[in-house]
């Protein structure tokens, strides 16, 4: 995928959010210009997803995003 940005001729900015997560406001941001509810952002595979409940509807958005 990055090949294919740099292809088109863009040179994307990257942050790797591992080493700089993003602020509580930065991502409710995120959240808000990608239309998308925090359930949704989660990585399922190869994490504790199952582990902690996550896909348990007592977790409400508000708290899915202070994890």
């Amino acid at each position: 995928t990055l090949a294919m940005i740099r292809q088109s001729g863009e040179e994307p900015h990257i942050i790797e959010y591992l080493k700089e997560p993003p602020t509580r406001d930065e991502l409710v941001g995120l959240l808000y210009a990608m239309g998308l509810q925090p359930r949704e952002l989660l990585r399922r595979k190869g994490t504790p997803y199952d582990e902690l409940g996550l896909d348990n509807a007592r977790w409400s958005d508000d708290e899915l995003i202070s994890l």
